[in-house]
């Protein structure tokens, strides 16, 4: 596997510097872009993390919010009424006679009004503990965004290299089939080639072009994917209208044979299991969905408590209603009132019991679902395992195929220069080779994807 392996490095290497000498024909590129880059650019301009960060923000604010109704609620008030005219004496009989006082026209006040839930039946607590559980899981929704963006990302970069390297060597193959027409042509004109080999020759032209023309189309709209994936406004990029032969919007700096192949599968499958059961926020978000069912159980159960709570009151007016016959048009009084209040509703005792029988149904749920999450964890990391096995086979059974195709080259070359072959013969071998090569290439990227898919199973990147 390793011979195979740095075989098919080896010849990689000369289908780039194929690629490199025909690509776009020497036409400059636009834009550099690694891996790496491609990576990092998607998670800082991709919508979707951009509005799971806003979204976390939000439910940030909200849990701040439910914490602050530990304190209690003061209210601070000021007011003024203008009062009516009243009678300015008061005739209490023949013996006492009348009375006279001030008729008072303008009422001021000020107070301070405090109410303290000393006992809510827990709601408090619980809706604290629910908007805390409530950030988590907006945060484990950016996540999972993220991690799905980089397979994604990764995954379109290398189907861009693909389809470019495709698109390089049906190029490749519509020049040999055009010397390989033209060689049908002269010797149908010699009489040593029939009309059926001329026509053969030129259906085979017609085939090779419109094969490029279908490898010209899939390389647009591989590169549109990764465009779009990289936060890049394609419409003004012209790719869908570009000429043939014209430059796409990137030049893809990182190659198959130079990308590291990471060693995550030199794990054992049970570690790995375990570490994506660990990691991935799905099954974590299962976990904080199942303990938000729980809190939700217990606030629906605050309806079966009695609430107790605190109020106060300092009023300071003129006139001050507590206080008889005032007449002193300036003299302000304050007076204070302090209580404890408890209510039940007797009412809402059978919707409670029911709310609470509806919560625990719900709960049970969130435990199904959390394990039939897990479930599907497992079987998405055993898939990526079965993958990631068969794409390693592919490329060393592929690699092991060079060989064959060099000696081929290498028997033509010394045809060629016996007389006993032409030179189309030795461009068929050369054509050969490459086409292995790209095969090889193919396989590589094919290995690539499956360890970008793994890594995405099992959460083994840290994406901070």
């Amino acid at each position: 596997m390793a011979v195979a392996l740095c075989a098919a490095q080896g010849a990689m290497a000369l289908s780039a510097t194929l690629f490199a000498e025909t690509a776009d024909n020497g036409a400059p590129r636009r834009l550099a872009l690694s891996l790496d880059q491609a990576v990092a650019t998607a998670l800082s301009e991709d919508l979707g993390v951009i509005g799971a960060n806003l979204d976390r923000l939000s439910a940030g604010a909200k849990a701040e919010s439910a914490s602050w109704r530990r304190i209690p609620s003061l209210t601070a008030s000021a007011g003024y009424t203008r009062l009516s005219d009243l009678r300015s004496s008061l005739n209490l009989g023949p013996v006492i006679g009348d009375i006279a006082f001030g008729s008072l026209d303008n009422l001021y006040s000020f107070g301070l009004n405090l109410q303290y839930p000393i006992f809510a039946g827990f709601r408090v607590k619980e809706n604290i503990a629910i908007s805390g559980l409530q950030v988590k899981s907006k945060e484990l929704a950016r996540e999972t965004i993220e991690r799905a963006l980089v397979f994604d990302v990764r995954k379109a970069y290398w189907e861009a290299v693909r389809a470019t390297y495709n698109r390089s060597v049906l190029g490749k193959n519509l020049e040999l089939m055009r010397q390989n027409g033209e060689l049908a042509d002269r010797q149908f004109a010699q009489g040593v080639a029939t009309r059926a080999d001329q026509l053969a020759a030129r259906m085979r032209l017609d085939q090779a072009i419109e094969d490029l023309g279908d490898a010209r189309a899939v390389e647009k709209r591989a590169f549109l994917a990764l465009a779009a994936l990289t936060g890049e406004d394609i419409a003004s990029l012209g790719v869908s209208t570009a000429a043939d032969g014209a430059p796409m919007p990137f030049e893809l700096t990182t190659k198959p044979d130079e990308a590291a192949l990471p060693q995550a599968a030199a794990v054992g499958e049970a570690a790995l299991v375990s570490a994506a059961l660990a990691r991935r926020p799905e099954t974590r978000g299962a976990v904080l969905a199942r303990e938000l069912a729980m809190h939700a159980v217990e606030l629906s159960r605050a309806a079966l408590y009695p609430t107790v709570a605190l109020t106060g009151n300092y009023t300071y007016a003129d006139p001050n209603q507590r206080v008889w016959f005032q007449s002193d048009p300036y003299k302000f009084t304050g007076t204070w009132a302090l209580g404890l209040q408890m209510s039940f509703d007797l009412g809402g005792i059978p919707i409670a019991l029911d709310d609470v029988k509806a919560q625990s149904l719900a709960a049970s749920k969130a435990k199904t679902d959390e394990e039939k999450q897990r479930r599907a964890v497992v079987l998405d990391v055993e898939n990526c395992i079965v993958n990631l096995d068969r794409a390693k086979r592919d490329l060393g059974s592929t690699a092991a195929m060079l060989e064959e195709a060099n000696e081929n080259l290498r028997v033509a070359q010394g045809k060629v220069a016996a007389g006993t072959a032409k030179d189309v013969d030795l461009n068929s071998s050369r054509f050969g080779l490459l086409r292995s090569e790209f095969a090889v290439t193919n396989k590589r990227i094919d290995l690539l994807i499956a360890y970008a898919d793994l890594a995405r199973a099992t959460a083994s990147e840290d994406l901070k």
